[in-house]
């Protein structure tokens, strides 16, 4: 069976999952990677969306609409009292040298840019990057900003290309760790049921039995849907199905019954 017809039926049948336990483990880890990149795939998509439309609504709205600025000493100095807000594309752009704006107010907006008093902030989908104006140790103004941001536009392709990777690969991890994990209650789960399982079957059994939740949070994620105590309920789908699965191996008694 290919890797990708057992992703399949692993979403839905336990019993076929209990028959993967004999494969080797390489074929396996191949799985797991897919299964990761295809975890991936809806948070680097969206990510790279918001950053290119949040970049160019920056880069037009910086020449066209926000006052002149420098940053000096690490504070920003504006000609304007008061906060300028604008939203352009559905991003909020922000000059604050009053300090009205923090963090926690770009976070709400949800995705953002923000020039504010002491540091420059970016947020998407409601996560925030700071960069402290302290660490420059130079004085910016507006027109050294519009050509940073221009030559950031032409390095975008790779830096987003980069950080996909990144995530990728951080995501991998996660995956790994969380199947391991998920091994070690079936060492519980197999002892109850008196199931012959050795720690590599089990390995690869949780591998197949992550499916079913890491399918339904990347249906979720595509849709940009949060789900309330969204790690609960995938630790809790992962138990369920491995139990399942575990509960589709003949036991030992049966074993001794027939010979």
């Amino acid at each position: 069976m290919n890797i990708f017809k057992q992703l399949y039926v692993s979403i839905y049948s336990p019993k076929t999952i209990s028959k993967f336990r004999f494969q080797g483990i390489g074929k396996t880890i191949l799985f797991v990677f897919i299964l990761s990149l295809l975890s991936t795939l809806p948070t680097a998509l969206y990510f790279s969306s918001s950053l290119s439309e949040g970049l160019k609504s920056f880069d037009e709205t910086l020449r066209n609409e926000l006052p002149s600025f420098t940053i000096e000493n690490g504070l920003l100095s504006t000609d304007s009292e008061k906060p300028v807000e604008i939203k352009k594309d559905g991003f909020f752009i922000i000059l604050d040298g009053s300090g009205a704006y923090g963090v926690e107010e770009m976070e709400a907006k949800e995705n953002a840019i923000g020039i504010l008093s002491d540091k420059f902030v970016f947020a998407a989908n409601g996560q925030a990057q700071t960069y402290e104006y302290s660490l420059l140790n130079m004085t910016i103004s507006k027109e050294d900003i519009m050509e940073i941001t221009s030559q950031f536009n032409q390095l975008l392709p790779i830096v987003l290309t980069i950080m996909i990777l990144v995530m990728y690969l951080f995501g991998a991890f996660v995956k790994f760790i969380e199947i391991t994990i998920l091994a070690l209650f079936g060492l519980a789960f197999k002892n109850s049921l008196q199931r012959k399982v050795n720690f590599k079957q089990l390995w690869v059994i949780a591998a197949y039995s992550t499916t079913l939740a890491t399918i339904f949070f990347i249906i979720m994620d595509s849709l940009q849907v949060v789900v309330p105590t969204g790690f609960l309920l995938n630790w809790f789908v992962h138990l369920i199905v491995l139990y399942l699965v575990l509960k589709e191996i003949p036991s030992n008694k049966k074993k001794i019954e027939t010979t």
